[in-house]
C-alpha cells in the first residue's frame, strides 16, 4: 500500500495536476502521503544507524554477499523518492493550500486545551500563592507572639535575679546596716525599683507582682519591726536620733525631696515626711527642732496630703514601696 501511494505521488514529477485531481477524488490521500514521507525518513534513519553499528567483520561480510550494496541502493532510492515526494507535496500545498479539516480541528483543540491548561495552572498558582501568603502571615504572627512572650520571660527573670540579689545582700547585713528600719525600707525600695524590676513593670504593665513580693520579703526578713500601731511622727522622731550625723545629710540627698514639684509631692506623702524629717534633723543645733518628725508630719497634712497620724508595719511599708515604685516608673517613662 505504501509503494502504491508513493508511485501515485511520483507518477508525474513535472506537474502537480494529477495529485490535485487525486486529492479532490480521494481527500485523505494527502494525509497518507505525508505519513508515508515521514515513514520513509524513518526507514532511511534506521538503515544509516544499522550501517554505523556494524563491526569490521560485519561490513566485510556484507560486501562479500552483496547485502551492503542492496542496502545502499535501497537507501539512495528511498532518499530520492522522499525528495521527489516532498518537492511535489510542497508545490501542491503552495498552489492549493488544501489542509485537512481534521488536522485543523485537532490543532485548534490542542491549542484550546493548552490555553485552558495554562489558565488552570495560573489559577492554581494564584491559589497557592494566596495560601502561602496566609501561611506566612500566620507564621509571622506566631513568631512575634513567641518573641514577645520570650522577651517578657527574659525581663521577668532579670527582675527576679535583681530582687533576689538586693534582698540577699540586705538580709545578710551588707547594705543599709546601722540604719533604722524606716530608712532601710525607703532606700531598699529605691534600689529595687532602680533595677530591672522597673523595666519589668514598664513593659508588662504588671505593677503588683514585685511590689507585693518586696513588702512580704521585708516583713519576713526584719525581725525588729513593730508588732502594733505606731504614730508616724513619733516613729520618725525616734528614727532620726539613731542616724549618725554624717549619714543624715547623705540620706536626705538620696531621697531628693526638694527636687519634686508640689503636684509630685502629693503622690509621695510618706517619702515627703521621711525626707523632711532628715532635712530638719540636719539643721544646726540652734535651728533644729526638737521633734522634726512631728513637724514633718504636720507639714504634710497641712500642705501635701492628709495622711493618717498612725499606721502599722505592713501599711507603712506598703505605702513607701508604692510611692517609690510609682516615682521611679514616672521618671523612666
Amino acid at each position: 500500500m505504501i509503494n502504491t501511494i508513493d508511485k501515485i505521488i511520483n507518477k508525474d514529477t513535472s506537474s502537480t495536476n494529477y495529485l490535485s485531481e487525486l486529492q479532490q477524488r480521494i481527500p485523505t490521500v494527502s494525509d497518507k502521503a505525508l505519513i508515508n514521507l515521514v515513514n520513509g525518513i524513518q526507514v532511511s534513519k534506521d538503515i544509516i544507524r544499522y550501517r554505523k553499528n556494524r563491526g569490521f567483520f560485519g561490513k566485510l561480510f556484507d560486501k562479500l554477499d552483496g547485502s551492503d550494496n542492496k542496502r545502499r541502493i535501497l537507501l539512495d532510492g528511498n532518499i530520492i523518492a522522499g525528495q521527489e515526494a516532498l518537492h511535489n507535496w510542497v508545490l501542491e500545498l503552495t498552489d492549493s493550500l488544501n489542509i485537512s479539516q481534521v488536522a485543523l480541528e485537532v490543532t485548534q483543540k490542542s491549542l484550546l486545551e493548552a490555553r485552558n491548561a495554562i489558565r488552570n495552572q495560573k489559577q492554581s498558582l494564584q491559589i497557592q500563592e494566596d495560601k502561602l501568603n496566609q501561611l506566612v502571615t500566620e507564621i509571622n504572627f506566631r513568631i512575634n507572639n513567641i518573641e514577645s512572650r520570650l522577651h517578657q520571660l527574659e525581663i521577668r527573670v532579670a527582675a527576679n535575679e535583681d530582687l533576689d540579689r538586693i534582698i540577699t545582700a540586705w538580709s545578710a547585713g551588707k547594705t543599709y546596716n546601722n540604719l533604722p528600719w524606716v530608712i532601710q525600707v525607703a532606700l531598699l525600695a529605691k534600689e529595687v525599683f532602680s533595677s530591672s524590676v522597673i523595666i519589668y513593670e514598664l513593659e508588662t504593665g504588671d505593677t503588683q507582682r514585685f511590689r507585693e513580693l518586696l513588702v512580704n520579703k521585708i516583713i519576713a526578713t526584719d525581725k525588729q519591726l513593730p508588732n502594733s500601731f505606731f504614730g508616724i511622727g513619733d516613729l520618725l522622731d525616734y528614727s532620726s536620733t539613731l542616724i549618725k550625723e554624717d549619714d543624715k545629710e547623705l540620706i536626705a540627698s538620696l531621697l531628693e525631696i526638694r527636687s519634686f514639684s508640689q503636684q509630685q509631692l502629693t503622690d509621695i506623702p510618706h517619702l515627703f515626711i521621711i525626707g523632711t524629717t532628715l532635712e530638719l534633723a540636719t539643721l544646726s543645733e540652734t535651728a533644729k527642732p526638737e521633734k522634726p518628725g512631728q513637724i514633718a508630719a504636720s507639714l504634710c497634712r497641712n500642705q501635701i496630703h492628709p495622711i493618717s497620724r498612725t499606721s502599722d508595719t505592713r501599711e507603712f511599708i506598703t505605702a513607701v514601696v508604692e510611692e517609690t515604685a510609682n516615682d521611679c516608673l514616672r521618671i523612666i517613662q
